[in-house]
């Protein structure tokens, strides 16, 4: 049996797998929500699952990429960890941890730090600017959308996440070593066959060269982080990978274009279509990350979407576009959050197509799935 739990992380992602293998229960963590969602949701729900044991073991935890609906929650449980503050998570023995930080991205601490040595006036802007409904910057003959602004914002939190996970000893991105990205292949862990699909290789090393040749020119480098170059960290840094136990898929996608996901398993070698069992919806099912190639390469059993409304997200064109792609089948929507429309939209779909929906109840904590 694998559980798959999609939290009411609100805008953001908060994801649990459980699994058993070798007759222990395993579990992962992938993305800790936004603020609010670590002592509302997250951390509750980890207390539950602990039961009467004095320690709950997490097998894995997993920050997709630094993005305040992703990062912020995950840090708090980090931070409780390491400082061992009064009603903290003491009870939590994580065993490994994975995540690219933004140093990583940029491929050393000199690079960074003479990068964000020129971008300091124009982060505490983006800080500043989070604070908005719909945050947006101008930089120069460049304009920033609420996404590049998140990441922007979010690269202090990652150097603090950085500092924790060094004190917890759990740096290193193992049994993989090292950046994760395309070319870091495909590792059997804890009889989990995990392939690593983003961030692509070759965008990366394309990225590093540009944040490094530009590192004295502050607009310039806030330029970088615009959405619509495939070389910028809101495009580069979510990890993408596929994961198989017993035969079963799920692939867990963090903020990644859907295009790039594709390029990724052109990349990792990997044939498409790829049929799935769970596909975790990237960018909380904004239209903007999605392509017709993408869904078609990727059908699968459950698609699970987590949002909350915020930034219109989920779109109802991507959720019309993935029901037209499938027409009639065997498949059900998932969604963490009953936004405004959503159930008129699907009633109206169900008219012409066949297949099943389910929104999270408001009095539950999560949506759950379970593989057999």
């Amino acid at each position: 049996m694998i559980r798959f739990e999609a939290l009411n992380a609100k805008h953001g992602d908060a994801l649990l797998i459980r699994y058993r293998w070798k007759n222990k229960e395993l579990l992962w963590i992938i993305d800790g929500g936004p603020k609010g969602v670590w002592k509302q949701t997250l951390k509750p729900r980890l207390d539950e699952l602990r039961g009467d044991n004095p320690e709950l073991v997490v097998d894995l935890a997993m920050l997709s990429h630094v993005d305040e609906d992703h990062v912020t929650g995950i840090l708090q449980m980090t931070k409780e960890l390491a400082e061992k503050e009064e009603g903290s998570a003491d009870f939590l023995d994580i065993k490994r941890f994975w995540h690219n930080s933004f140093r990583e991205i940029v491929g050393s601490a000199a690079s960074l730090q003479a990068g964000m040595t020129s971008l300091a006036g124009t982060q505490g802007k983006a800080t500043a600017a989070m604070a908005g409904a719909n945050p947006q910057l101008k930089i120069g003959n460049h304009s920033l959308d609420h996404r590049a602004v998140a990441v922007l914002a979010s690269i202090g939190q990652g150097r603090e996440l950085r500092d924790y996970l060094t004190q917890l000893q759990l740096g290193g991105n193992e049994p993989f070593g090292g950046t994760l990205s395309s070319k870091s292949g495909s590792k059997v862990v804890d009889g989990a066959k995990v392939t690593l699909v983003g961030p692509i290789k070759s965008r990366l090393d394309a990225f590093r060269r540009k944040w490094k040749s530009e590192s004295g020119n502050a607009a310039a480098l806030a330029a970088l982080f615009r959405d619509d170059l495939d070389e910028s960290p809101t495009n580069l840094s979510s990890l993408v990978m596929l994961v198989e136990i017993n035969r079963r898929r799920i692939l867990l996608t963090g903020d990644a274009r859907g295009d790039d996901i594709v390029d990724g398993f052109k990349d990792v070698g990997r044939e498409l279509p790829l049929k799935l069992d769970i596909l975790k919806m990237p960018h909380h099912g904004s239209n903007r990350n999605i392509t017709e190639k993408f869904l078609e390469s990727f059908p699968a059993k459950h698609y699970v979407i987590s949002a909350d409304g915020k930034y219109g997200n989920p779109d109802s064109d991507t959720i019309e576009n993935i029901v037209a792609t499938r027409g009639d089948g065997d498949y059900t929507l998932h969604f963490t959050n009953d936004v405004s429309g959503l159930k008129a939209q699907l009633a109206k779909l169900k008219k012409k197509w066949s297949f099943e929906f389910e929104i999270r109840s408001k009095g539950a904590t999560s949506l759950a799935i379970e593989l057999s």
